[in-house]
């Protein structure tokens, strides 16, 4: 009798440790599809521009007048940061605590949806290190008198005419790269409202 007396009480205790993983979970998902759904609606906003900045380059009289591209360009330069509130897979992979998760399909979810984080993160992080060089941004544009005069056309610098051609590629493969980034987040918002409501409808909260 005392062993089944403390055999149940393990498993109540157990029940209750998954009930709160399960609570803090839908909290997590919560958030990063609230995040997830506002940095989409900017990373398409941010792809318009870029289309935007692509015309410029391409225009006739850019050489001449290269105010609109440099705005536009300013305009587009960096990204918004979509940072997953992870603290309860981290919790649950570090410390064991999948195995107190009974519904197996939930937990093999989670972890599905982890490594569509890790494969958007790393995808990112190779994105922020190509935004790093700006050695064609700099070449092309005469910073400091577009800065002091723009409302009067100022022109390409001299490297910048030869760099032309170089940096409407350069637009072009970043939209690519933007495309890539944004249908990564695109399936780690999907899937983090399917789960969402998947394990709403397995663990009844309220």
């Amino acid at each position: 009798m005392v062993f089944l007396a403390e055999n149940l009480r393990e498993r109540t205790v157990q029940h209750k440790i998954e009930r709160e993983y399960i609570h803090s979970l839908v909290e997590d998902l919560k958030s990063d599809t609230l995040q997830s759904n506002e940095v989409l609606k900017l990373l398409d906003s941010r792809t318009a521009g870029l289309d935007s900045v692509i015309t410029a380059l391409a225009s006739p009289g850019i050489k001449e007048n290269s105010n609109n591209a440099y705005r536009l360009w300013n305009k587009n330069i960096g990204l918004p940061d979509f940072i997953s509130n992870d603290r309860t897979i981290q919790q649950l992979k570090n410390s064991g605590g999948l195995r107190l998760i009974r519904n197996k399909e939930v937990s093999d979810r989670i972890m599905e949806y982890d490594h569509l984080i890790r494969n958007f993160n790393g995808l990112s992080a190779v994105v922020n290190g190509i935004l790093g060089d700006q050695h064609i941004y700099s070449q092309l544009f005469d910073i400091i008198n577009l800065d002091k005069n723009a409302n009067i056309p100022v022109p390409l610098t001299e490297q910048g005419r030869k760099l032309l051609n170089e940096a409407y590629a350069n637009r072009k493969v970043w939209r690519f790269i933007l495309t890539n980034l944004t249908s990564s987040l695109q399936l780690v918002n999907t899937e983090g409202k399917r789960i969402l409501l998947f394990i709403q409808k397995e663990y009844p909260l309220e």
